[in-house]
């Protein structure tokens, strides 16, 4: 019987610099993100005249092999199964040339290099613990890069100056094993600076997903308070949880993103519950009740303005004339008790 399987293309090879994002914030993400994995702690970003040098404290690079292997990597397992990385490496900063430089080799990546011409592995006489990648880039900024080590768990600087360093979600998070994830409701007021450059514009409603560092937003909005965000950050537990290759921008719409939504769902219901007031409207109240979690009865709501649909004409209201002749009356009355006495 005849049979096909799928292969991947040796054109697709050639086309490896336009798999990728593109922008500055992409590759400061793989960079960043290739550093953690690696299990480094410390992250130290240099720029002078033109030149990049990216250095981390990680366990440096064993199989220099596997650096042009697309979609290919040696993580472990239990790196596979929490975080399901893509194997794109240093494939974000073609079609630049790189050298990069770890324990006592190093090798020098090309233009053609990236596009599979053989690229010689060099020794290195000054032994580098961890791994250092020095390349011809724009200027990488603090502004620019902070956005995407604040999150992290790294310790990041960029020429000297340490960025922000932040958790993520608050210890008071809802632990979820079985998603790989902790999920916490936060009044909007609450969310730091970082939370909001995330969100794609003010009253947007958005949950925030903190993978590992890398932070992706998706619309969902189970009840109905404006005042609601609501936060996922992943754990280093196993997932089904999934970012869409190869930028890693959006969730994959799969069966752990649902289960996802509904524990989303259960939280938001179990804030406004532990908060002990609401203005839901019937249906939600319903619906927290469907879930097992019981509301108090909502607060009224009253809201002044005209009914829809209801444009009266402007109308003339005269004053009565008994009124009239009272209000003179009581005008010109003279209080007896306010004067002097003639005794």
């Amino acid at each position: 019987m005849e049979t096909i399987q799928a292969q991947v293309s040796e054109r697709l090879l050639s086309k490896a610099s336009r798999l990728f994002t593109g922008t500055l914030e992409g590759r400061v993400i793989e960079v960043l993100q290739n550093s953690r994995r690696a299990g480094a702690t410390q992250v130290d970003i240099a720029n002078k005249d033109g030149v990049v040098t990216v250095r981390d404290n990680g366990s440096g690079i064993d199989d220099f092999s596997k650096l042009l292997s697309l979609g290919d990597s040696d993580w472990d397992e239990a790196m596979e199964s929490s975080e399901d990385p893509a194997g794109v490496g240093v494939f974000c900063l073609a079609p630049r040339e790189v050298t990069i430089c770890s324990g006592n080799r190093k090798v020098c990546i090309t233009e053609k290099a990236w596009t599979g011409e053989p690229v010689d592995l060099q020794e290195n006489n000054d032994f580098v613990q961890g791994t250092i990648l020095i390349f011809k880039d724009e200027s990488w900024q603090l502004v620019t890069v902070e956005k995407h080590a604040v999150f992290s768990g790294l310790t990041v600087t960029v020429d000297g100056k340490e960025c922000a360093k932040e958790a993520f979600c608050s210890e008071n998070a809802a632990l979820y094993p079985a998603l790989g994830c902790k999920i916490e409701i936060r009044e909007r007021r609450t969310l730091n600076r970082w939370h909001q450059a995330f969100r794609t514009w003010h009253y947007s409603r958005d949950t925030l997903v903190n993978f590992h560092g890398q932070v992706v937003a998706f619309s969902y909005s189970p009840v109905s308070e404006t005042e609601l965000d609501f936060l996922v950050d992943m754990t280093e537990e196993p997932t089904g949880i999934r970012l869409m290759l190869p930028a890693r921008t959006r969730l994959v719409e799969n069966k752990a993103f649902e289960e996802l939504k509904a524990a989303i769902e259960i939280e938001g219901y179990r804030f406004i519950q532990r908060r002990g007031s609401h203005k839901l409207p019937f249906k939600e109240y319903k619906r927290a009740r469907e879930l097992g979690i019981k509301l108090p009865e909502a607060e009224p709501v009253f809201y002044a303005g005209l009914l829809s649909g209801d444009t009266p004409e402007p109308i003339e209201v005269t004053m009565p004339k008994e009124d009239r002749k009272s209000t003179r009356l009581n005008s010109s009355h003279t209080d007896i008790s306010r004067m002097p006495s003639s005794a």
